[in-house]
């Protein structure tokens, strides 16, 4: 075992866990579980806890409540000054993940190490006002509602300073949810909520822990659960970094085809595919402009330049926006690209080897191109090549 590997052992057995046993035994389980995810939030987790505690301690919970951190490891010590404060209260306990990252399982990891009958989740930047939790509390808590969410566009509710851009992308993702997953709920995009334990034991089994949203699990999983909404105004992020970009925005839209379609599709393979789409429209338009401006000698040369310049677009897309956690820097980036033509010869052979076997006579002398793009046997091959490629270029190009 590594020196790190050993502090890091000796911290997850502090008195901070100890006091939380001993807290736990004395009283038996709260009836409040509040989860709250983090990575590199130290300049805000201090502020959160003694704000959500002091909230909690008003609105008659007393010690009737256990906050849980789940961080990620966080190179700016998140964790440890969670730590600090849980060795000093035992109703605060800290789970430092060194192996695993992610929102969603870091929300999974704490909700299976919570004990109370109202289990609330919600974020760690101060966008999230703790002043909400009793009221999302309450409507779980007297058996009406399996969900209670903050949400900020029922009534009272507000994105606060949010800008245009930011307030489009929430209404859009809302709207789209609400279309793929039949859902009611207003704001399936909020990540402060609160869901009673009897509902998550039932939906914990078949939640997906990388998926996107985890509110969308919740409302998407197992039966439509009964869901009750409060509004509130979305604070301001008063330190660190938003985790907002567009590989986020993507793997958003592709959860939503994931959880409407069942379980069949993975959300990264559904990015696989459209940005494959989108390389095949760059192949198409370069081929045409090829041919239109060489010489009908250079017609080959024309597909080659079409194929390569598709080739490249998939992978600067898939780079950045399908396998972007593990996207190539530097000069990985050239390797990367130099692994994803080998990988996609292979996808090639396959597709040759299957139209041979399925058409070994090829396509009739009469049909024309759009014809045999769409026969059986064409899409067969092309999902058997797809499917094989995303397998290998996930194990080997970006070594997920």
């Amino acid at each position: 075992m590594s020196e790190t590997q050993s502090r890091r052992s000796d911290y997850d057995r502090t008195s901070a866990d100890r006091n939380r046993d001993e807290t736990l035994a004395g009283r038996g389980r709260p009836t409040v579980s509040v989860i709250i995810p983090t990575f590199n939030e130290a300049d805000n987790i201090e502020v959160l806890l003694d704000q959500l505690r002091i909230r909690l301690d008003a609105d008659r919970y007393g010690d009737d409540y256990e906050i849980i951190v789940v961080d990620d490891d966080s190179p700016d010590e998140t964790w440890r000054l969670a730590g600090t404060i849980a060795e000093q209260d035992g109703r605060v306990s800290v789970v430092r993940r060194a192996s695993d990252r992610g929102l969603a399982s870091a929300v999974l990891t704490g909700l299976s190490v919570a004990s109370g009958s109202v289990l609330v989740v919600m974020d760690a930047d101060l966008q999230h006002d703790p002043a909400v939790v009793p009221r999302l509390v309450a409507p779980v808590l007297d058996g009406g509602s399996d969900i209670c969410v903050a949400s900020r566009t029922s009534g009272g509710g507000s994105f606060g300073r949010f800008a245009r851009s930011r307030k489009l992308i929430s209404f859009t993702g809302n709207s789209v949810a609400q279309l793929l997953l039949g859902t009611q709920c207003t704001d399936p995009m909020s990540g402060f909520f609160a869901v009673s334990r009897t509902y998550y034991e039932t939906v914990a089994p078949i939640i997906n822990p990388r998926g996107f949203k985890i509110l969308l699990e919740f409302l998407a999983r197992g039966k439509r659960p009964q869901v009750a909404e409060v509004g509130y105004r979305f604070g301001e992020r008063l330190g660190g970094e938003t985790k907002l970009n567009r590989s986020v925005v993507l793997n958003y839209l592709a959860a939503l085809i994931t959880l409407s379609a069942g379980r069949i599709l993975p959300a990264t393979f559904v990015i696989y595919l459209a940005v494959g789409l989108v390389g095949l429209g760059v192949r198409a338009v370069v081929e045409q402009v090829g041919l239109m401006i060489l010489d009908p000698s250079s017609a080959a040369m024309a597909v080659v330049l079409a194929v390569e310049s598709g080739l490249i677009v998939n992978y600067l897309l898939h780079n950045r926006i399908t396998f972007e956690p593990f996207r190539h820097r530097g000069v990985h980036t050239l390797r990367g690209l130099v692994s994803f033509h080998v990988v996609s010869l292979h996808g090639l052979l396959v597709h040759a080897g299957v139209m041979a076997m399925l058409a070994p006579s090829g396509p009739e002398p009469s049909a024309d191109l759009v014809a045999t793009t769409f026969s059986g046997p064409f899409i067969l091959a092309g999902a058997l090549a797809t499917i094989g490629n995303y397998h290998i270029n996930a194990g080997t190009t970006w070594q997920t």
